[in-house]
């Protein structure tokens, strides 16, 4: 592949992970999958098992001590799903693979912004539905665990934004504020939790408010992903926490239309594997 597009980088193939040490001192090592008539750009069926190989070698690398961390590449869905995948992405399927004890929380995080989207891709006419207080305890519970221990964050602090317009204006625009955010909140603060909220989210992005927060909390999607790729587009880290192993990935799709072009910036990519080996050397 490297070889098709023409870049002029050394790899050595490797058939284990022992191999890498050695490999690492004049080349980058690979771990040899097997692929056929890889084209760049183009998705082809042949290869689907392969893709899912890659993910399930890296999780039971990770799961086994044999690997600090786990970065992966970014995936077309509507690919996967065609192919008999059933899970909506790979966060889904990396807590599967966890034997799903744990509920995997997306983080997206750049050195400007931390934010989660309490609930991921769904539709927002079910965003209501899903959203609980426990939904609201265990995601907050986790996330501030794992800053504390991948981050260094000792006590963070944590802003959660309400669901409806001005957080529900007391109850005048939609009650979920009053029945679920706020008691969530309580519980949270009864537990040692710093957090505030529910905050307005079309002020709590502010440069004058960010500045108070490690983490932001949002209810959905694009309350959470529309503030940081409009101020990190380019270097955001997409990571997942809540599992036993630290995963992150770029912060972008897989732009088949870019592949082999030379145009694609490629500092989601750099950040995403920067961030996997700091943050599990700040652990150990």
């Amino acid at each position: 592949m490297l070889s098709k597009l023409g870049i002029p980088i050394n790899t050595t193939l490797i058939n284990s992970i022992n191999d890498v040490n050695d490999a690492f001192v004049e080349s980058i090592p690979i771990l040899n999958i097997e692929t056929k008539d890889v084209e760049p750009g183009i998705p082809l069926n042949n290869n689907y098992h392969s893709i899912i190989e890659s993910i399930n070698i890296a999780v039971e690398l990770a799961i086994n001590g044999e690997a600090s961390s786990i970065c992966t590449n970014p995936v077309n869905k509507s690919f996967l799903n065609n192919n008999g995948f059933e899970f909506l992405g790979q966060t889904e399927y990396l807590s599967y693979l966890c034997k799903n004890i744990y509920q995997p929380v997306m983080m997206l995080a750049s050195n400007k912004l931390k934010v989660i989207p309490l609930t991921r891709h769904i539709p927002i006419k079910k965003v209501s539905e899903v959203i609980t207080k426990k939904l609201i305890i265990d995601t907050v519970t986790i996330a501030k665990n794992d800053l504390v221990k991948y981050f260094n964050i000792s006590n963070p602090s944590i802003y959660i934004s309400g669901l409806n317009p001005h957080s529900g204006d007391k109850g005048l625009i939609g009650s979920e504020e009053i029945e679920i955010i706020i008691p969530a909140i309580n519980k949270l603060k009864e537990s040692g939790v710093l957090i505030k909220g529910p905050v307005a989210a079309d002020s709590m992005f502010h440069s004058d408010i960010i500045k108070d927060y490690d983490l932001a909390i949002c209810m959905y999607h694009d309350q959470a992903l529309i503030p940081i790729k409009t101020i990190s587009f380019y270097d955001a880290v997409n990571v997942t926490l809540g599992l036993p192993l630290f995963r992150t990935s770029p912060d972008h799709g897989t732009a088949y239309e870019l592949a082999g072009s030379g145009l694609t910036n490629c500092r989601s990519f750099y950040e995403a594997l920067l961030l996997a080996s700091n943050s599990t050397e700040n652990y150990r």
